[in-house]
């Protein structure tokens, strides 16, 4: 089975409302959606973030890719100089993220091929479901017409919500946004709301110094908090932080040389379009795994494309050491035929349909890919 043609599309997809975090607020994400045909009829799908691997995929690695053999992924890594690092200064992101949706459209097809589901191909399933959390985005004070002291209640009530619908067993939020206070308070209303059956976690994307983050700690801690994503911008701060108030701190270095010398940040938050795909991904939380860290996965709004690869890996790979983000709640469309796969009882079970189990909404393309030649692309940073 050979690669006959390749389709790399941008796409820029509204949020439901803005997303507010610790440096700025979004309003919509921007991907590649990538269509991948065979010689002998078959289509897979992949996807990555942003845009400009779309240009680097039509100019660049589709033209070599033609002939090549689907089940050849070792071949698309050499291609895409995948074992190559130079800190990042000569292999791009863009390189990185174009292998992933060019990969996972490579094993979607060969899941068609085999007429099997992605987790059976990655070893089957580890857990009868993926699991993953309820996540929340801070409300944006001049889009939404709140004022600040309006945040703790608004939070709770998104808490109250996104654990009733998803059945999830721990809520994860934003933090780092608004005043110190603010923040203690929010914690203190989504405890008092949720009560004390669900764990609850925080994310400030590094914006808290030392001082404020143990001024943060020391305040919440009758909240229990079950985890702390990034407080600060330091892996020793984070260490001081966990040995201070025996928190779970978590971070998104994936260096395990690095993170072996920080054995106090014990959670490793990964993304398995920056990680070397759906098969470098499952390897690299085993490693985590022996130095006695915890991995899971980031949700980053992506489409229903990359969320069944996510879903398929929360099944596949037995080293999550705790339940995966996710934000499938929060795009206005998913860009696949029927309904999205959203969280029941806490977690997502992937369909026995061959490959990823997802079919590309083709109107749906041309509709985001028509807003993303007008309005461009969306970043984390549309609003301050």
């Amino acid at each position: 089975m050979k690669i006959q043609s390749i389709i790399a599309t941008p796409v820029s997809i509204p949020t439901v409302r803005p997303c507010a975090w610790a440096w700025g607020c979004t309003l919509g994400t921007t991907r590649t959606i990538l269509q991948m045909q065979t010689d002998d009829g078959l289509e897979g799908i992949g996807e990555c973030s942003g845009a400009a691997p779309a240009l680097l995929i039509s100019n660049s690695l589709a033209p070599q890719l033609l002939g090549h053999e689907v089940g050849d992924l070792a071949g698309l890594r050499q291609l895409c100089r995948m074992d190559f690092s130079d800190c990042l200064s000569l292999a791009t992101p863009d390189l990185v993220e174009a292998f992933a949706a060019l990969e996972m459209a490579m094993w979607d097809l060969q899941g068609k091929s085999l007429g099997k589901p992605l987790y059976e191909l990655l070893g089957g399933a580890a857990r009868p479901m993926a699991e993953f959390v309820s996540y929340g985005y801070l409300l944006d004070l001049n889009s939404q017409g709140i004022s600040e002291s309006d945040v703790p209640c608004a939070m709770a009530e998104c808490a109250r919500r996104g654990l009733a619908a998803s059945g999830a067993r721990m809520f994860e939020f934003k933090v780092g946004r608004y005043s110190l206070a603010t923040d203690i308070e929010t914690v203190r209303e989504i405890r008092a709301v949720v009560g004390d059956g669900v764990e609850l976690a925080v994310d400030a994307n590094m914006k808290l110094d030392l001082p404020r983050a143990r001024r943060f700690l020391d305040s919440v801690r009758p909240q229990r908090l079950a985890g702390f994503e990034e407080p600060v911008a330091s892996y020793v701060e984070m260490s001081q932080l966990h040995k201070e108030f025996g928190i779970l701190i978590s971070g998104h270095s994936l260096d395990a040389e690095k993170r072996m010398h920080f054995p106090d940040v014990v959670g490793v938050v990964g993304d398995l379009h920056l990680q070397g795909g759906l098969s470098n991904t499952p390897r690299q939380a085993a490693t985590f795994a022996s130095l006695g860290l915890k991995y899971w996965q980031r949700a980053c709004l992506e489409t229903g494309i990359s969320w069944s690869a996510m879903v398929h890996l929360g099944m596949a790979c037995p080293h999550m050491g705790r339940a995966s983000q996710a934000l499938m709640d929060y795009i206005e469309d998913d860009l696949v035929v029927g309904e999205p796969w959203q969280v029941k009882r806490g977690g997502v079970v992937a369909p026995p349909l061959p490959g990823l189990g997802v079919s590309l909404d083709l109107e749906a393309l041309v509709k985001y890919h028509e807003l993303y030649l007008q309005r461009g692309v969306f970043s984390h940073f549309d609003l301050p």
